[in-house]
Formats: structure tokens, sequence, C-alpha cells
């Protein structure tokens, strides 16, 4: 039987939920309003290529939004994961705490604001330097 939660660690379970149902809120609104009758209004009015190419743009957009939506939850779902299991708050690159003022803002976050920076330098080719 997992342990029960107490303290801080039932405060980031229930800042994670809240913040889960948040986005899943969202992310339905985004999906209903583009499925939504104005939607399919656009694309059944005659277009010059520069509308039809605009309306295109802004479908992908909304894609692209949902799909960082997608990341975000399923990021959720992990940082629930690690809570239940007591390494919530602990970086994944080095093991030390991650600032609780980054997971009030980001309570997802896996890494503390030096390892996430490594994680999103994009690799250079060998021989290089910065």
């Amino acid at each position: 039987m997992p342990e029960k939660l107490e303290g801080d660690q039932l405060e980031f379970r229930n800042l994670l939920v809240e913040y889960k149902r948040r986005l899943w809120a969202e992310l339905r609104e985004d999906v209903f309003s583009q499925t939504g009758e104005n939607l399919a209004a656009q694309y059944d009015v005659p277009q010059d290529p520069g509308e039809k190419s605009m309306l295109d743009v802004l479908s992908d957009a909304g894609l692209a939004v949902a799909d960082i939506r997608r990341q975000q939850l399923t990021a959720l779902e992990e940082a629930q994961r690690r809570v239940e299991i007591g390494t919530y708050g602990k970086c994944e690159g080095c093991g030390q705490p991650i600032g609780l003022q980054r997971l009030k803002l980001m309570p997802f976050a896996a890494y503390c604001v030096e390892c996430q920076r490594e994680q999103e330098i994009p690799s250079k080719p060998p021989g290089t330097k910065i």
C-alpha cells in the first residue's frame, strides 16, 4: 500500500492535479472551438489563395498549441508519479532539489534551472569551440 502523502508532497500533488485540470479544460475549449461551426463555415466560403493559406496557418498553429498542451499533460502525469514514489522536487540531472519557485511556476519541471539549460543547448559538432 502506498504511503500517505503529507505536507509538501500533498500540496504538490494537489497543485499538479489543479494544473492538469486547467490544461485539460483549455485543451477541450481549443478543440471544440476549432471544430465549431465557424471554422467549417470559413472553408465553405469561396476564398482567394491568400485567405485559404492564412486559415491553414491558423489551423496548424492550433494543432501546435494542442500538441504543446499534450506534452505538458504527459509531463504532469510523470510529475504525479514522482510525487507518489517520493522523488518529486529532485532534479533528474544532478539530483539536487529543484527550487520551490520553479516548481510553483512549472509544477511538472523535472530539472533544476542549470540542468534544464544544459538540456536545451543544441548539440554541437565535435571539435567546435563555444
